[in-house]
């Protein structure tokens, strides 16, 4: 892990305040979700082109509020990109190859921190992601599983689809990536009804999610295919 030994978390082993019990997030997510945040003890699924980016974006907040996190089984993280984005690197576990227990690395830091970020490196067994949302729940940690790793095998209480068209800034062979316009779908049993949709830059010139306004012209060269998950459960 990075940053040396983390200090006991502000939420720690006992009960949760319900005023604690949401983890805002930035502007303009907190539109996806009910009461603008995390709900602690939640488990989120995101997926799609542009996914990491959304992850990341989603930490900023909590992070920038005192929240700890983790980030695993991502070792091709850019970690002057992640800070640039606004994550304070300071307050994040970064366990790029968590090895062949790696579902036991995350049993300890949903007892330790705020929010834990996973792409799985192996397969999950359901009585193990069974087990890992119970964590979650009983120590008010947000779990979220990214995309382009195996399947996992228990449906998350809220998913985010982000959907990306593709890049903007290329001429005719010469220029460079300046943005990508994309979309971030929000739904499951815990979304708060309907699916919600909100269009973003992802990401925007500086790299980091900003919304996308009607006044903004495309010019959309590189398309790239969606990417589907198909949740188990």
């Amino acid at each position: 892990m990075s940053g040396g030994l983390l200090p006991q978390p502000g939420h720690g082993p006992g009960p949760v305040l319900a005023s604690e019990r949401v983890l805002p997030v930035d502007e303009p997510l907190g539109a996806l979700f009910p009461g603008a945040g995390l709900q602690r003890g939640s488990l989120v699924g995101v997926s799609g082109p542009g996914g990491v980016t959304l992850l990341l974006s989603l930490l900023v907040g909590p992070l920038s509020q005192g929240s700890w996190a983790a980030v695993v089984g991502l070792p091709d993280l850019g970690l002057e990109a992640t800070a640039a984005m606004g994550v304070d690197l300071g307050r994040v576990a970064l366990v790029p190859e968590p090895g062949p227990s790696w579902t036991a690395v995350i049993a300890v830091l949903l007892d330790a921190l705020d929010l834990v970020v996973v792409r799985p490196p192996g397969h999950c067994r359901s009585a193990d992601a069974r087990r890992l949302a119970a964590r979650a729940r009983e120590r008010g940690s947000v779990l979220m599983i990214a995309g382009g790793g195996p399947a996992w095998p228990e449906r998350p209480d809220i998913e985010l689809a982000a959907e990306a068209d593709g890049w903007e800034g290329l001429g005719a062979g010469e220029g460079t990536l300046r943005r990508r316009p994309g979309r971030v779908v929000a739904s499951g049993r815990r979304a708060g009804g309907r699916p919600r949709t909100m269009t973003c830059w992802l990401p925007g010139p500086d790299g980091r999610l900003v919304p996308r306004r009607s006044r903004d012209e495309p010019t959309v060269v590189a398309h790239e295919p969606p990417e589907r998950v198909a949740w188990a459960g």
